[in-house]
């Protein structure tokens, strides 16, 4: 799990409570950021591979009710079939590995004042790949695929992952979202235990939390720990991206991120992503609700990315009063319609905006191909601007 606030770690985040001021959240850091971000969808396409999701295992009945839009089978109820502490990590332990983020080394340059020459560190070799971060990933099919934190393998070079067994394979990334903080990997692999993912919309508070992973490492692979459902639907901002979160006491630390949180049935209903620090606070930890990860995996399976985002193309730095378009995308909607650096925005469909995430918000209530319009001023004029919203995609890599 990463930290949070940021930090230089890939391992986790740790979300250290400030005081709180009043009226106001934290203070503004201008800065350029950019105006390209997409919505979440809520409908995804039919995952590769297939899924253990919601299954009736270890006799568990379940009572089911209609189907999702991409066809999986939906929990509505459950009777029966709630597990022990014990026989959820035996069931899960398969389905739980480990993802190790391995980068070469770069030449670490260093200027020495005396000889007033730059020299480098060789050690390790420079080429040499090097383990950068770790965390935890879940086994969603039984050919291979993996989904866990999008932060847990970010700018690796090579990605390894460790199963339970100890057996380590290479993975291949398929796709991530930063946004989502969701990538799912792929290894070359069959018959393995795929994990069962359970409908969180169905947590209540006080319910059985089970996490499982790898808190500090390999060397503490497949811990397990036990608490409750502190809280569902927590909203939490990082990174200027809003997460729907269950809330739990079961500890996790660093490590832990992608791993499982399990309910009483042996059903995965979250993703461990974060978990809060401050002196004097302990047992606050935080998963990304299964029902809303889902979506986006079955988009990262079926796509590489998430469909159906769109984006305006452009980056731009915040002001008081509006926005300052610092940079086009070319090709984008915006650069058809004419937009151009220096150009500044001040509404967006009729509605005044001075902050990226408020454009966004009215940006991302759109679909492909539907119209934005952006008032700008340019050369001491008014003038509106129709931008056609293209899909949001990623780059050729």
């Amino acid at each position: 799990m990463r930290k949070y606030p940021y930090t230089d770690s890939t391992e986790m985040i740790i979300y250290e409570q400030k005081a709180k001021k009043p009226s106001r959240l934290k203070p503004f850091i201008p800065c350029i950021v950019s105006a390209v971000l997409a919505s979440v969808i809520t409908a995804g396409a039919v995952g590769i591979g297939g899924y253990a999701y919601l299954s009736s295992q270890g006799g568990q009945t379940v009572a089911t009710s209609g189907t999702n839009d991409t066809g999986v089978t939906l929990v509505t109820t459950h009777s029966g079939g709630e597990l022990t502490v014990n026989q959820i990590a035996k069931k899960l332990g398969p389905s739980c590995v480990g993802v190790i983020n391995k980068a070469k080394v770069q030449p670490q340059k260093f200027y020495d004042p005396f000889s007033g020459r730059y020299y480098y560190y060789q050690n390790p070799a420079e080429g040499e790949m090097v383990e950068q971060g770790s965390g935890s990933g879940i086994i969603i099919s039984g050919d291979g695929y993996i989904v866990t934190n999008q932060h847990v393998i970010a700018d690796a070079t090579e990605i390894s992952i460790v199963l339970n067994s100890g057996e380590e394979h290479k993975a291949t990334l398929v796709g991530a979202d930063e946004k989502t903080d969701l990538a799912v990997l792929k290894i070359n692999a069959t018959g393995l235990t795929p994990a069962t993912l359970g409908d969180s919309n169905l947590a209540e508070v006080g319910d059985l939390a089970v996490a499982i992973g790898n808190p500090l490492g390999q060397e503490l692979a497949g811990t397990v720990t036990a608490g409750v459902i502190s809280a569902v639907n927590r909203k939490m901002t990082v990174d200027n991206r809003t997460y729907n979160l269950i809330q739990t006491d079961a500890a996790i630390n660093p490590g832990n991120s992608g791993g499982a949180l399990v309910n009483k049935y042996g059903e995965v209903i979250g993703i461990n992503s974060i978990k809060m620090s401050q002196s004097g606070v302990e047992g606050i930890g935080f998963a990304i609700a299964m029902s809303e990860a889902k979506p986006i995996i079955d988009d990262l399976m079926n796509s590489g990315y998430v469909s159906g985002r769109t984006r305006i193309g452009i980056t731009a730095t915040e002001s008081r009063n509006g926005l300052t378009v610092y940079s086009v995308e070319p090709d984008s909607g915006a650069d058809k319609a004419g937009i151009k650096a220096g150009d500044f925005i001040v509404k967006a469909d009729g509605i005044v905006v001075n902050t990226v995430n408020a454009l966004n918000e009215i940006k991302e209530k759109k679909s492909p191909g539907d119209y934005i319009t952006l008032t700008l001023i340019r050369n001491g004029e008014l003038a509106d601007v129709k931008v056609e919203l293209l899909e949001d995609k990623p780059t050729t890599n």
